[in-house]
């Protein structure tokens, strides 16, 4: 890879073939985090499962910015979950909802997603569940945190901004 030899209309085709993951794995990965997804929201709060819903869930690293690169790359899933009332009852339960996250995700990958393996490395941060998604040539590989959160804006807050709804915010800055 010769980045200073490679002219400026070649430079999106370069980067692709050496630094981007492969289309395939990523492919593979998104399809597995969007299942998670949808496994969750519709697991959690059933009266035989979990006592707790999914209001939403917001992406974010690498993976959720689009800045992968080829080899590793991370992603966080935070969960808006209807258990938590409050900043203190979210620190107060976060084991006990990590441990039933750890249950719900090992029931999860029961159906392997193909072309992917599922592991759970040492869990090294606090509040947070993490997990590897990888090829199974393990050219590539996804670290996944699950992160629970009390939802502080409220159900519903995001959407009513989006239609341009006022939150009662004041809006007016002054420089100068």
């Amino acid at each position: 890879m010769d980045v200073y030899h490679t002219p400026a209309a070649a430079l999106d085709s370069l980067v692709a073939r050496n630094l981007l993951p492969s289309s395939e794995f990523l492919a593979a990965a998104r399809r597995a985090l969007g299942d998670l997804a949808a496994s969750l929201r519709e697991r959690g709060g059933r009266a035989a499962a979990q006592p707790w819903g999914v209001l939403k869930i917001a992406k974010g690293g690498s993976d959720g910015r689009g800045t992968a690169l080829s080899g590793g790359c991370d992603s966080e899933l935070v969960l808006f979950l209807t258990c938590f009332k409050s900043y203190e009852d979210q620190h107060v339960r976060r084991a006990e909802i990590l441990s039933e996250l750890q249950t719900l995700l090992q029931s999860w990958w029961q159906k392997p997603i193909h072309g992917l393996s599922f592991e759970f490395p040492r869990q090294d941060r606090p509040g947070v569940l993490q997990f590897r998604l990888a090829s199974l040539d393990l050219k590539h590989w996804m670290d996944v945190s699950l992160v629970p959160a009390f939802d502080a804006l409220g159900e519903g807050c995001l959407a009513l901004s989006r239609l341009g709804v006022s939150l009662g915010v004041r809006q007016s800055f002054q420089f100068g």
